[in-house]
């Protein structure tokens, strides 16, 4: 992929984040050709939220899904205008929706009653109509990691499927929103539609209670989640396998369709290139130390997650189990166990799928410098984000 310019990579200060493209843009056009007829196509800002990628994601007229001001913030900064954002949340504070609202914001979810009454006593204060979504939890237990299973009953997210009567009784007497839409967003890295399908029929059965109570559902969001292909040999997730499903949806119930994607649009765009700084072994196991850890890339030490692990210039030589791991003083700091071949300090390594929920969950634990990112066309390399300074480690300190 970066055989072009691996020289020039081969001389940058590591670790650092590289973004291809082309890999979004094709992304993006397998969405559009299964999906726009019948969608409005949305970002999910908390997969990845460098203003250069969202600048390319605006290119292609997609939205951005947000789920704080400062993501509206910077959702802004990249030229989407207001009204192709939507504001998603568990819950928020007055002045957090008011922000939006000023900004001029127009599409809201909720996801209890008090948030729905908080939702409708901001919008009459700033006299500004607001369409408003609910969020259902329909009860659904995708096979995916715990961490990321939303629509299942113990989640902390949505109304229960079951509390619909009470959801009807606060919409009646909504003042200024607008109950126009209703939010399904199941869970994140699947692979397979069943469970999407699942929980078309509760969302079915929630369109219908609404419109036999009055209450006109225009807007069916039905989140993101499509999940990638992080192993090799792995499928990723097949969006044209709902495509015709979702279509048939949307014509049956007169309803324009909601997607909201983050990792299935940009993880596989994604690389962290690091260099080994140290070499050791474990019980005949070769250890490799290299200079970036969890900080960079939290996913592994949260979900046991796994990313692909490879040396970056052309292999050569028997390839043996190995461990990859970063400087951090934990444990959990540990990429994985490869088959790699023999290594030493100084090689570069490439980290795949690194596109989402890692920059924009990295930290600066053990005091370590956010790495510096950049854009790959296919001919030219582009920084998009300079490396932190260690004066960013406390300029918002007072002392």
């Amino acid at each position: 992929m970066f055989k072009k310019v691996i020289d020039d990579l081969e001389k940058m200060k590591t670790p650092f984040y590289i973004y291809d493209r082309r890999v979004i843009d094709k992304k993006v056009g397998i969405l559009k050709e299964g999906f726009s007829e019948f969608t409005d196509l949305f970002f999910a800002v908390k997969a990845n939220s460098s203003i250069s990628i969202l600048k390319i994601l605006k290119e292609h007229s997609i939205g951005a899904e947000i789920v704080s001001p400062g993501e509206l913030f910077m959702a802004l900064q990249a030229g989407i205008a207001p009204e192709k954002i939507l504001y998603d949340s568990l819950a928020r504070k007055k002045e957090e929706i008011k922000y939006a609202i000023d900004k001029g914001v127009r599409f809201f979810n909720f996801e209890s009653f008090d948030q729905a009454v908080l939702l409708d006593s901001c919008a009459t204060d700033s006299k500004q109509k607001v369409k408003a979504f609910v969020r259902i939890n329909p009860g659904i237990f995708p096979k995916t990691h715990s961490h990321l299973s939303t629509g299942s009953p113990w989640s902390k997210f949505g109304i229960p499927v079951q509390d619909l009567d009470k959801v009807y009784d606060i919409a009646k007497d909504f003042k200024t929103i607008e109950l126009v839409g209703a939010h399904y967003h199941i869970g994140s890295q699947l692979l397979t539609p069943e469970p999407y399908l699942e929980a078309l029929e509760k969302m079915e059965d929630s369109i219908e209670f609404f419109n036999e109570k009055g209450l006109s559902i225009e807007y069916v969001n039905l989140g993101g989640g499509f999940g990638i292909s992080y192993k090799e040999g792995e499928k990723g997730f097949n969006a044209g396998s709902l495509s015709e499903t979702y279509r048939e949806i949307s014509n049956k119930y007169n309803v324009k369709i909601f997607l909201e994607l983050g990792r299935f649009l940009v993880a596989e765009s994604g690389f962290i290139i690091t260099r080994i700084v140290d070499v050791k072994e474990r019980e005949g196991v070769p250890l490799y130390v290299v200079d970036s850890g969890m900080n960079d890339n939290p996913r592994p030490a949260i979900y046991d997650a796994y990313h692909h692990v490879e040396p970056l210039f052309e292999e050569t030589g028997d390839k043996i189990k190995s461990r990859v791991v970063g400087p951090i003083c934990e444990n959990s700091d540990e990429f994985g166990t490869y088959e790699l071949p023999s290594l030493k300090v100084g090689n570069l390594l490439i980290i795949h799928s690194c596109g989402a929920y890692t920059r924009t969950m990295a930290s600066n634990y053990n005091g370590r410098l956010l790495p510096a990112e950049y854009l790959y066309d296919g001919d030219n390399i582009k920084k998009i984000r300079e490396e932190q300074k260690l004066e960013g480690l406390i300029a918002n300190e007072i002392f």
